[in-house]
């Protein structure tokens, strides 16, 4: 089976258990046995019995459920290997080759757009920076106007200006744009930026295409700039389910199971604050940083100070 079968195959296991017709079966039986020990005693110890064996026997099926679960777990981790490697050697040659495929080439899957629309609006304040990681052409970059000032980052000035392109130029001048190198052995990714910056981060279908290599560096750099108490809003493609899978089998996205990027996620010190996700391989992802959200700002600035000609 291909890891994809062998995720669909957990996937559906694990959406389904005895315990409810087990509970069902429990009250239908002892309704039964009262009825017998009521109005026909001297059958009461042969029902007993039966329901014991009953009982046993969804104890039996349960644990042998339990225990072909286990099994797939185990096929899965060792069928995973290669495709942590493929995702790295891939993302290595594209980008060793100057292919960038994550921009604007390949279709996203639909989303829940209004939604994920709802919650980044839920953090936006002028309060508080932001950061914008691949902007691109998405329109969620208008919804994080609010905040200021708004950082847009990407990999190379040509692919923010799509993003700029959506703003007067009064406002564009307002805009602080960083290009990185996001080179593992390049050192930092986000380097150049403050410490301590931002109250929100939103990384869409960005990290989908990194292997976990990237995404562990990008997530690690971004805790420590964001404010305590500040958030990081992003997407990936979770491969804990077989739909997320079959899009790398595909050569669609990177390998990037959810179970891998939570427990990544918390290593680095990040408590999840929301998570979305439906039967399409996206999962929508918001990673708190512990603490309460401060700002000393009085105002929004909406000028400059500059130096009087004498």
């Amino acid at each position: 089976m291909k890891l994809s079968e062998l995720v669909l195959l957990k996937n559906q296991l694990d959406a389904r258990s005895t315990g409810e017709l087990r509970d069902q079966a429990s009250r239908e039986l002892n309704e039964i046995i009262y009825l017998v020990n009521t109005k026909a005693a001297e059958h009461q110890s042969i029902f007993e019995e039966r329901q014991q064996s009953i009982q046993k026997s969804f104890d039996t099926f349960e644990n042998e459920l339990n225990l072909l679960k286990a099994e797939l777990k185990q096929k899965i981790e060792i069928a995973e290997k290669p495709y942590f490697q493929q995702s790295y050697d891939i993302y290595q040659n594209e980008m060793t080759e100057g292919l960038d495929v994550t921009f604007g080439v390949r279709q996203q899957p639909r989303l829940d757009r209004d939604l994920f629309r709802s919650r980044l609006r839920k953090y936006t304040d002028w309060k508080y920076s932001a950061m914008c990681i691949r902007p691109a052409m998405e329109d969620f970059v208008d919804d994080m106007v609010a905040c200021d000032p708004l950082y847009l980052v990407d990999l190379s000035h040509d692919h923010l200006l799509p993003a700029m392109g959506r703003f007067n130029e009064k406002y564009q001048n307002r805009l602080r744009t960083y290009t990185v190198n996001e080179d593992l052995e390049q050192g930092e990714i986000l380097g150049r930026i403050p410490n301590n910056q931002f109250g929100l981060v939103f990384a869409f279908y960005y990290f989908n295409f990194r292997p976990i290599e990237y995404i562990k560096k990008w997530l690690t750099e971004i805790y420590q700039k964001l404010k305590p108490g500040g958030v990081l809003l992003m997407t990936f493609n979770d491969c804990d389910r077989s739909s997320a899978i079959i899009m790398v089998e595909e050569m669609f996205c990177a390998y990037t199971p959810g179970y891998l990027i939570y427990e990544l996620a918390a290593s680095i010190g990040y408590e999840v604050e929301f998570s979305w996700h439906d039967e399409r391989p996206t999962t929508w992802v918001e990673f708190k940083k512990p603490g309460h959200l401060e700002t000393l700002k009085g105002g929004q600035t909406l000028a400059k100070i500059v130096s009087k000609q004498l």
